[in-house]
Parts: structure tokens; sequence; C-alpha cells
């Protein structure tokens, strides 16, 4: 089998959705098929074609996925030509599959990762209408089957998008768990990050991601003033970028303007297999998120079966397990109230659950072999 991956991004980028194509392409050639990648050169030290295998070229355009999603059509077409599927994901990435899919007569796979819809709301007006507009229009397009990373997402497609039941299907994403696993980290190096930051008396809550508005880090932080009268150790550990494309500058004035800065310990970025290390060097992870459409904090939080305070919205309290107090969204004296719980152990207790490898590609092959035989 041939199949053309149109992705928005791809490695040497990092995110949780690159690690999954990545994986599933790793895998797709190792069992000799071929794979042909077309995505953003968002790096201009980047190579624009590489032959990293006889089974796997990558193609890049343009300087960012923007560009990317306008200019790379039907340069294209061609090359579609030649394979047999292609498997494309939301967002910008999924317009340009869907033409080149048309006019090369292929089947096209569309990965639905979130659903924002009314979340986009939360912008400004200028962001929201455009953003919201741009959804609702990749959605009009119809691609031959919609592969969605969890029931909440699938169900959204249905009543927003009217998708037909039949194009839809639930493949969880993947956790692996030889990384995600309590027995790689030592306690040693627990307890030298709680030293590092002075947090070795401390009550130590972590939040950690991106500072976007679906992950309303704000409403923990207003929560913090009335945490810290009543559990006086009480620190929050706050892992979130600072860099430009991931703007953290209203948190940092929320902070500065309640005078929080002594309760808090804020780190600016941490590599992927180091996070967790300080999901083990804290007492409780907090995941207020307005959206999910999977939530891989979440489940690798519970994959370590570290105690965890959730929303109680969107894919979420489909991956969770473990020890578990649930909050509404977008409510600082939910929060207030579930850290207070777990400091007296209330809490859920939901039994685990796993996000295999072999599930994932087991499912995305089988739908591969039935949009090509239909």
């Amino acid at each position: 089998m041939k199949i053309l991956f149109i992705l928005d991004l791809y490695k040497p980028h990092i995110g949780w959705v690159e690690v999954l194509f990545e994986n599933l392409i790793n895998w797709l050639i190792e069992s000799w098929n071929q794979v042909i990648v077309l995505t953003s050169r968002f790096d201009s030290i980047l190579s624009k074609y590489e032959k990293i295998s006889e089974n796997l070229e990558i193609f890049r355009e343009w300087n960012n996925r923007y560009d990317f999603m306008f200019f790379s059509l039907f340069k294209w077409v061609k090359l579609a030509r030649d394979c047999d599927i292609i498997h494309t994901t939301t967002y910008n990435a999924a317009i340009p599959a869907w033409i080149i899919g048309k006019i090369s007569w292929k089947k096209v796979v569309l990965t639905v990762h979130e659903i924002f819809w009314k979340l986009w709301y939360n912008f400004m007006w200028v962001k929201w209408f455009f953003f919201k507009l741009f959804e609702s229009f990749i959605f009009k397009f119809s691609f031959d089957k919609y592969i969605c990373v969890s029931n909440y997402t699938k169900n959204n497609l249905r009543i927003y998008s009217w998708v037909e039941d039949k194009k839809l299907v639930t493949i969880y994403n993947w956790i692996d768990y030889k990384i995600w696993d309590k027995n790689t980290v030592k306690q040693q190096e627990v307890d030298e990050i709680r030293q590092k930051y002075s947090l070795e008396n401390n009550y130590v809550w972590l939040f950690f991601g991106r500072s976007w508005i679906s992950k309303w880090l704000r409403y923990y932080i207003e929560a913090i003033p009335e945490i810290a009268k009543n559990i006086p150790d009480f620190k929050a550990f706050i892992i979130v970028s600072k860099s430009k494309n991931n703007p953290a500058n209203f948190e940092l004035e929320l902070i500065k303007k309640l005078k929080l800065e002594k309760n808090i310990v804020w780190i600016d970025s941490v590599e992927y297999e180091e996070i967790k290390k300080y999901i083990l060097a804290s007492d409780f992870v907090i995941i207020p998120s307005l959206a999910e459409g999977f939530g891989f904090a979440a489940a690798e939080t519970c994959a370590l079966w570290q105690n965890l305070i959730v929303t109680n919205i969107a894919s979420l309290p489909e991956v969770v397990s473990d020890k578990i107090n649930f909050i509404e969204p977008s409510n600082s004296q939910d929060i207030i109230e579930a850290v207070l719980k777990f400091k007296s152990w209330v809490f859920e207790n939901i039994w685990g659950k796993r996000f295999e490898w072999e599930d994932n590609i087991n499912r995305t092959l089988e739908i591969y072999r039935e949009v090509l035989e239909n």
C-alpha cells in the first residue's frame, strides 16, 4: 500500500499529534508500505525534500502551515495519483488534502482531533468569527472517512456538521506506556526536582501544557489565593512555555495583580519525556480545560497513577482513571473545593483505562482497507 500523508506539521516539530503520526508512519514503513509525507517547512533550516529510506519520502513546502494550505495544491496532484490513499488531519491540511483527493480521484481519510465550535466565542470577536467560520468551512467538505479521537469528538462532528454516521469512527489516540511508566522514574529524580525548586515541605499542585484559551489556566490562578488561605504550605507548580508561539502574558499579569509570586513556581518549558518526573514530583495534577479532543495530558497523568483534578467536560471523562476529582468548567470555586477534598483524601476511584498502540494501528489499517474496498 502507498499512503500520502498531508499534515500541517511533522517532525522535527514537537507535539502530541506529530508523535502520533510519526509512530504510525514508522509502523507502516516497517511493514513494507510506502509512505510520502507532504507537510509545511516551518523552519527554514529544514530540507525541502528528504528520502529517509526506500519506503519514506518527506516533502516540505512553504514557511508555515497557513501558506502551505493555500499554495501546495496542484503541484502535488501527480504525486497523489501514484498513491492508493490520502490521510490528513485537522485543521489546515484538510482543505488541500480534499482538493488533491478530488482531482486525483483518491479516497481521503481525515483524522479529527478536536472541534471547538462555540468555544471560539472566547476569543476577541474578529478572531472567533474567522476561526469559527474556518472550522465550519472545513467540515462542509465531504471526506471518505472521519477518524475521531474520542466519542466526544465524534458526537460533536455528528451534531454540528451533519456528517453521515457511516463515515464516522472512533479510534482513540494511544499512550506510550513504556514512557509513561511510574517505574521508569527513580525516587532520587523526584527528590532532586523538589529540592531544586525548594518544594520539599510543600503541598504541590501541577499544571502543565499550553496557556491557550481552551486550557483555562486563569481559573486555576484565580483559585490560588483561597487555596493558600486554607493550605498554608500549598504551592502551584506551572510548566508553560513563554515563547512567542505560546503566549502567557495574561496569566503572568494576573499573577502579578493577585500578588501570587510566592505561591507559584513557573517553569518555562520541559522536554516531553521529562514531564513525567515533574508529574511525580507533585502531589497532584490539575487540568481545568474547557475543551479536549482526546486529552493527552490527562491520560498520561493517569498512566502514572497520579492524583488528578480534571474538568467534567469534553473527552476527559472518557480517558481518566484512578484517583479523580471532577470540576465544572470555568469555575474557580469548584477548583478550590476539589483541592480541599483531595487534601482530605476524598475522591472518585475510577477503574483503570488503557489506550494501546496495537488497538490504534489495527483499527487505522481496517479503515484504510474499508475505504479502498468501497
